[in-house]
Order: structure tokens, then sequence, then C-alpha cells
């Protein structure tokens, strides 16, 4: 998968995990950690393993302008939390969201500079 499907689509995970979030409130339910939580989770975790190997050596080559290895870190580091925390009822609503506002702002500034510059390696 390419740079930009994966950064798209783990755009897209963050879209998810609003919705989620607001639907467990809503209903007031608890996930099963087994059956919804942890698989979900380890999937999300490949998807950003494979998309962090791509984005840091795309960095290293491409040198976009405005996209750093620090903000790699803190959205790598973010969204391991907040995918987890958008089962839970009890999480921080205010919190939450700005997590995922932040990381996905990261994204749409990747996905930008993406078209701006390629994201071939060559």
């Amino acid at each position: 998968m390419s740079l930009l499907e994966l950064s798209t689509q783990l755009l897209k995970e963050c879209d998810d995990c609003i919705i989620r979030f607001e639907s467990y409130r809503e209903e007031d339910k608890d996930p099963d950690f087994f059956q919804d939580v942890k698989p979900h989770a380890y999937k999300v975790d490949a998807l950003l393993n494979e998309w962090e190997e791509l984005v840091r050596s795309w960095i290293q080559v491409k040198r976009p302008k405005y996209v750093h290895p620090s903000q790699v870190d803190s959205l790598l580091e973010s969204m391991e939390q907040f995918i987890v925390q958008s089962y839970y009822k009890g999480t921080s609503k205010k919190r939450f969201l700005k997590s995922v506002h932040s990381t996905k702002y990261t994204f749409e500034t990747i996905i930008q500079a993406i078209k701006e510059v390629g994201d071939e390696h060559a």
C-alpha cells in the first residue's frame, strides 16, 4: 500500500473513532475487550507500523516543508491511545476529541505534502 493510501485510511480511522466514541456513550454500553477492543487495536497498530516505516523514509528522502519526525512520534503515540479510548464512555470527551483532531490535522498536512512532492521514495 502506498503512503498516500495508508495515510488516507488512517485519517478515516480517526473519524471512525469519533463515531464509535459517540455511539458507545449514547448507547451507554461497555465493549468486550478481547472480542472488540484488542483485535481492532492490533489491526490499526499493524497499519500504523507500516505507515511509520513509509513516512519516516519519505520524510528523509523528500524533506517536505511542513512535516517533521516529531509530528510522526506525536501522532503515533496519540493514535495508539485514542483507538482504545474510543471504546470507553468514561473517556474525557474534550481530551479525546482534541487528540483526534490534532492527529487528523497532521494526517491532512502529510496528505497535502504527498500531493505536492509525491510519495515515491526515489
